[in-house]
């Protein structure tokens, strides 16, 4: 029997089968993370839109009668508003709330729907802006 340098065919069949599960798993694990990555995305992006939301709501300042809040100006109290911006639905209402003191505060409510691969998420927020004297 001559001594023959090289590989069997056994070898190679074993070689290239170790290679490919190691490419599998990590094609696998790179799949799961930017499947991770862009719901990660989604969900700052919908924080980032209530977020929005209440500072432009509070920027706009209550209106008044007679020295009682009555509402934000330019919306209208207890009705529904919806859009969506980049996959993410938001309703959103402004409610008032009466004080016994007179200085009624707005509640204002916020709900976000958003499709990951997954599932359908929907986070709510609330928030209150106190109205001060109209006077």
């Amino acid at each position: 029997m001559k001594n023959r340098k090289g590989v069997t065919l056994v070898e190679l069949i074993v070689a290239v089968t170790i290679i490919m599960f190691g490419m599998l798993t990590i094609v696998g694990i790179s799949s799961t993370t930017a499947r991770s990555l862009g719901e990660s995305r989604t969900d700052g992006l919908a924080a980032l839109t209530a977020q929005s939301r209440f500072e432009y709501l509070a920027s706009l300042g209550c209106t008044f009668s007679n020295g009682i809040a009555t509402g934000l100006s330019g919306l209208t109290t207890n009705q529904v508003y919806e859009t969506s911006n980049r996959g993410v639905t938001e309703r959103y209402k402004v409610e008032l709330i009466s004080s016994v003191v007179g200085n009624n505060s707005i509640m204002m409510y916020d709900t976000l729907t958003w499709e990951t691969r997954r599932i359908t998420r929907r986070q709510g927020f609330q928030s209150i802006i106190p109205c001060r004297n109209g006077a």
